[in-house]
């Protein structure tokens, strides 16, 4: 005789078999013993749930000889013909394979005879949600109004597709996942049947594997049997499934709560070396934290976790060993990682998210800093002090404090100066009537009071400590980029290629390389994107502050550099800072076009001449053999270093004194072709 799988031998031949489905079992004994049967039935659930048997079962119930009866014999002729699937008045269609609406058209006809032999004649429709909908509206007059010898039974696992007008016309009947528990008894009682021997941990291990499918369960089931022999151990089904063991997760959920890095790197190498698959290990992971996290909000409702009685009370045991804010923070992780190993080697994401929860705030997150948190209040709850490391590092609730409040106990970072002078005294030093050719000495310093005076302690310290904002912004940029990538996308893609410059008097400046000036840098120049990005600072680093946006080799501040020009025609305009004397007093800068318009002839070989009403101009110390070049080329040199003078005189508008210098000299040049010819 052929070999028949386990989950035909064992398929339920009575109500009484069906697993884990009681609802379901009385309300079909109370309907029949009553005699309240409807004409049509919709099972409904999972795969290997039991709706086909429930429906065959049905069938014995009100053919069977001593019938009908909610306890079929099993051994008269129509329950054997039933069983064995050779009665001609309990007919089973796949609707997957007669679903058309020629198939739907030969039903109806054939249902209108009275059955062979059988007291009812029933019609057991399998997948019936893959008949078509012309099937459908083929079946809706019969199914609502069959003949009174006829019966549906239709078992599907998509009701949604299901018409409602079918769906109205019938009872449906939801069949659940069978839990874990009736599954490990029902595993148990095969294997003894079966002559072999599992200890309870493959039990377990078998029943998380068929995911609450019977069918499912018992086909794993005889794949280990088949692997481990009379004897199945935990290793033979992980062996065989390529499911981690349990102690592996237990482990690693240790290994996490004590922040052992080097424990969780050995579990990895450990799964590697003895052929585990890391991505089914992670997957488990995440389900197993899934009940610690379950468990440990809601304590009183055990039957949230789907798992055997043992392995439920270790898992109560492991909820203590990490707080509420880790385990979602696990799960957070672990889902990102699921989706990184699609694409690579699953090794290098699990150990990168490994690490980041091991080492908390190392990466500057805002979910690892409220983890961090809540450790240290789990471990004062317990009475336990917070390790030295812990109680060593910056408190977040500090960044808060502007830096003025604070009264740093150490004066040299407010009464050593570093960098160049300040230019205040530059300022006064350009008021004098001939330009320096080098920058004004440094001022004297004073001498130092016996008190340290409070203006310099409103000056930053020149060098970056812990509590320096810039150097809080540079070290939380990476989380602000995370924060911004979890509100919108595009903000985040917008100011990763940015770094911050400096952050000087609330101002934060970032500076982005030269080739994303054209659009990242105009787009961060935006009122949405700098309003997300201040948020984002703020929620991180508690700074308020406003963003400047700089391209690399931009000089922020504006040269009036006039455009070049032929040095022989014209020179760089002069920019004379000394106003008018008077009204009729003009300057050698802005010549006006009357005095040019018959200028003297200039000398080969002489100095130029200066024009007639216009008394001659000293030559400048700079000046050397060159004249007016070097005063022209101080002038410029000055305005290049922002000369603070300059601005409180007023802008000049370079192009403008251009344009005038040059169209006076092409009137000069004019005028003198003229009286020579």
């Amino acid at each position: 005789m052929a070999y028949v799988s386990l989950y035909r031998r064992y398929r339920p031949q009575s109500f009484a078999d069906i697993v884990g489905q009681d609802h379901v079992v009385r309300t079909l004994c109370n309907a029949i013993a009553e005699d309240r049967l409807h004409h049509a039935y919709l099972f409904t659930g999972p795969r290997g749930t039991g709706k086909t048997s429930t429906a065959r079962i049905l069938a014995k119930a009100l053919n069977c000889e001593q019938g009908p009866t909610p306890e079929p014999c099993g051994t008269c002729e129509q329950c054997v013909a039933i069983t064995a699937g050779a009665s001609v008045d309990v007919i089973e269609l796949d609707m997957a394979s007669h679903g058309g609406v020629d198939d739907a058209r030969e039903l109806r006809d054939r249902a209108l005879f009275a059955p062979a032999s059988a007291r009812r004649k029933v019609y057991v429709l399998d997948e019936v949600h893959m008949a078509s909908t012309a099937a459908f509206n083929a079946l809706l007059k019969l199914i609502e109004e069959p003949p009174a010898h006829v019966l549906f039974a239709m078992a599907t696992t998509d009701p949604q597709k299901v018409l409602p007008t079918i769906l109205s016309r019938v009872q449906r009947l939801d069949l659940r996942r069978v839990s874990a528990t009736d599954v490990a008894q029902l595993v148990g009682r095969v294997a003894t049947a079966e002559g072999y021997r599992v200890e309870d941990a493959a039990v377990d291990a078998v029943v998380r594997a068929g995911d609450g499918s019977v069918r499912d369960t018992l086909s794993v089931l005889e794949q280990v049997l088949a692997f481990a022999g009379n004897e199945v151990s935990v290793d033979a089904v992980a062996a065989v499934l390529g499911h981690t063991p349990a102690e592996r997760v237990f482990d690693t959920v240790d290994a996490l709560a004590a922040r052992d890095l080097a424990a969780l790197l050995g579990i990895v190498q450990s799964l590697l070396d003895e052929g585990y698959d890391l991505r089914r290990f992670t997957l488990d992971f995440v389900a197993h934290v899934r009940d610690l996290l379950v468990l440990q909000a809601a304590p009183q409702r055990p039957d949230l976790v789907d798992a055997t009685d043992d392995r439920r009370e270790r898992l109560a045991v492991q909820t203590s060993a990490l707080p509420r804010e880790s385990l979602l923070r696990i799960v957070d992780v672990l889902a990102q990682t699921v989706v990184e190993q699609r694409h690579g080697s699953p090794r290098l994401p699990l150990e990168r998210a490994l690490a980041r929860l091991a080492v908390v705030g190392g990466d500057g997150d805002l979910a690892a800093l409220l983890d961090r948190v809540a450790r240290l209040e789990q471990q004062l709850a317990g009475g336990v002090p917070p390790a030295a490391t812990e109680a060593t590092a910056r408190p977040a609730a500090g960044i808060r404090k502007p830096p003025a409040s604070r009264q740093p106990p150490v004066a040299p970072a407010a009464t050593v100066p570093t960098g160049p002078p300040p230019r205040r005294p530059d300022r006064a030093a350009e008021t004098r009537p001939e330009p320096a050719p080098e920058p004004a000495p440094a001022p004297v310093e004073p001498e130092p009071a016996p008190e340290p005076a409070p203006e310099p302690a409103l000056e930053p310290a020149s060098e970056p400590s812990s509590d320096d904002p810039f150097t809080l912004v540079s070290s939380h940029w990476p989380g602000i980029l995370q924060l911004l990538k979890q509100g919108s996308r595009r903000h985040h893609a917008m100011l990763e290629p940015a770094a911050p410059l400096r952050l000087e008097r609330g101002v934060l400046v970032l500076r982005y390389p030269r080739r994303y000036g054209g659009f990242h840098a105009v787009q961060a120049r935006g009122h949405e994107i700098d309003r997300a990005l201040r948020a984002a600072i703020d929620q991180s680093c508690g700074l308020a502050v406003r963003i400047e946006v700089l391209v690399e080799g931009d000089d922020e501040r504006r040269r009036p550099v006039p455009p070049s020009v032929t040095p022989d025609d014209a020179r760089t305009p002069r920019l004379d800072p000394t106003p008018p004397v008077d009204s009729t007093t003009q300057s050698t800068a802005h010549p006006p076009a009357q005095s040019t318009a018959h200028p003297p002839a200039q000398p080969s070989n002489g100095p130029p001449t200066e024009p007639s009403g216009q008394a001659p101009r000293a030559p400048s110390p700079d000046a050397g053999e060159h004249g007016d070049d070097g005063d022209d080329e101080v002038a410029v040199r000055e305005a290049e270093q922002g000369d603070p003078g300059a601005t409180a005189r007023g802008e000049v508008d370079v192009d403008e004194l251009l344009r005038e210098q040059l169209g006076a000299q092409l009137l000069a040049e004019e005028h003198t072709a003229d009286d020579v010819g």
